[in-house]
């Protein structure tokens, strides 16, 4: 008896069990079901524009209905609403915009031809029918006399209204009309373009005279009204073109039937081309707090093969310092980068980071080179002067442009002399014979080396014809 009886608990506890276990597995299923309908994707572009995804479920009756929902961002751009019923069987008739948020002004406002009550500063009440509001009194329609009081609103201590209006938000909130063919709980998708976000790049990098050490850091500011909590990030480096409105008519409140249509894009961890720009998108989700800065790493260290140059821009302020290197695979990057400040450091001799210069960079793709410009050579001098100018012709003119350079520095230097050409301009002659290049956009650059204590004066003829 004993032992059938451990037998039948056994079986018994090995059932309990198993129910246990499915009843888990079915709630999993269930739970995990639920989250995959909850789910943000936010894609932020440069210019203040960024793009929200939203999968929701919504808790509907069958037939048509009113819903209100809040949780949109206050720089929501409400003409760019698509709301998709991600398994069919909702459909939004009408939605509305409200904009219009709870204040002083706008509750009294929408309390115009209703009864108030104001008590004022020396305990007078006034009871009656609201005729007006213009922000320094109210027009009130006394209660049994019909007298019409005006009542200052500096002298005014108490307004009491009868209820809470029924249109009354406080927060922006899409107001929808929706019709759905059965009651239950629905998953819809939300789709909008907004203001609030913006992000840029600074690449901290360490110079040690051949190579630029870089790291590139993501700053994201969320201005946008709304926090966003295990949101999917992706960033639009390129200039989207976008229509402006003028800033009373962008502020209209605007009724208008929501399209149903579908966004297949999925989220992805990688750096490629979309469209004419470059995305990048994050290998794990993240969190923004309203008005939060965050800063997220975009690429790891970069070690870059660079070269420093001194540059001296005819009718400049100094000889720039200057460290260039081409966007390349073969020298440690080759990756698009995105618009931003690269910040310049160096080592002293007692192996601290000093700062030395900091330049912005527009978005730059690969192959192509970017120029840092750290900052003026204070041992480097340059100055031009125009020594000579004539009409040549009435369609022909000629100037003798004089470079003066100056190294007080302790070693030998070379400064490159860049010069502008006009489009009709070309060098005629350079004294001293010395060699220089013209590229495809007409910028003339002379190569001078210049020994320690040493100035050297240089000439050459410019001619434009008309």
């Amino acid at each position: 008896m004993v032992v059938l009886y451990y037998k039948l608990v056994l079986k018994i506890n090995h059932w309990e069990v198993n129910l246990a276990r499915m009843m888990y597995l079915t709630l999993a299923v269930l739970i995990l079901s639920g989250l995959a309908w909850a789910e943000d994707w936010l894609t932020i572009y440069n210019d203040d524009l960024s793009l929200v995804r939203s999968n929701f479920g919504l808790e509907l009756k069958q037939g048509r209905q009113e819903y209100n929902f809040a949780d949109i961002t206050s720089r929501i751009e409400s003409e760019s609403v698509i709301v998709q019923s991600l398994k069919g069987g909702v459909r939004v008739a009408e939605q509305n915009y409200e904009y219009d948020l709870a204040g002083k002004a706008q509750i009294i406002a929408k309390y115009i031809d209703k009864e108030v009550e104001l008590l004022t500063k020396d305990e007078t009440k006034v009871r009656g029918i609201l005729k007006f509001y213009d922000g320094n009194s109210f027009g009130v329609l006394e209660s049994g006399t019909n007298r019409l009081l005006v009542v200052s609103d500096a002298e005014t201590q108490l307004i009491q209204l009868a209820e809470l209006p029924s249109n009354f938000y406080t927060k922006p909130t899409l107001h929808w009309s929706l019709i759905a063919d059965s009651a239950g709980k629905h998953p819809v998708q939300l789709t909008y373009l907004t203001g609030g976000f913006s992000w840029d790049v600074t690449y901290n990098s360490v110079w040690d005279e051949k190579n630029l050490a870089i790291n590139s850091w993501v700053t994201i500011k969320n201005t946008s009204g709304r926090g966003f909590d295990d949101v999917n990030l992706k960033l639009i480096a390129g200039d989207v073109n976008k229509v402006q409105e003028d800033y009373y008519g962008a502020g209209r409140n605007k009724r208008m039937y929501a399209e149903m249509a579908a966004d297949a894009m999925a989220p992805s961890f990688e750096e490629k081309a979309f469209h004419d720009f470059h995305m990048y998108t994050l290998d794990q989700k993240v969190s923004f707090a309203n008005n939060q800065t965050k800063q997220i790493e975009l690429y790891p260290r970069q070690n870059v093969k660079a070269s420093q140059v001194y540059e001296y821009p005819t009718w400049g302020s100094g000889v720039n310092s200057v460290i260039k290197f081409k966007n390349t695979e073969e020298n440690g990057i080759g990756k698009p980068l995105p618009k931003g400040v690269i910040k310049v450091y160096k080592k002293d001799t007692d192996g601290n980071l000093e700062f030395i210069g900091e330049d912005s960079i527009e978005h730059t793709g690969r192959n192509e080179e970017v120029t840092v410009n750290t900052g003026t050579a204070f041992d480097l001098v340059g100055s031009t002067l125009v020594r000579d100018q004539k009409e040549i012709s009435r369609s022909v003119n000629e100037r003798t442009i004089q470079i003066t350079l100056r190294n007080n520095a302790k070693e030998a230097k070379k400064i490159s002399v860049i010069h502008q050409l006009g489009g009709n301009a070309r060098i005629m002659s350079v004294s001293d014979n010395y060699k220089y290049n013209v590229d495809t956009n007409n910028k003339v650059t002379f190569e001078i080396a210049i020994q320690p204590d040493k100035q050297v004066i240089f000439s050459f003829v410019e001619r434009t014809e008309y």
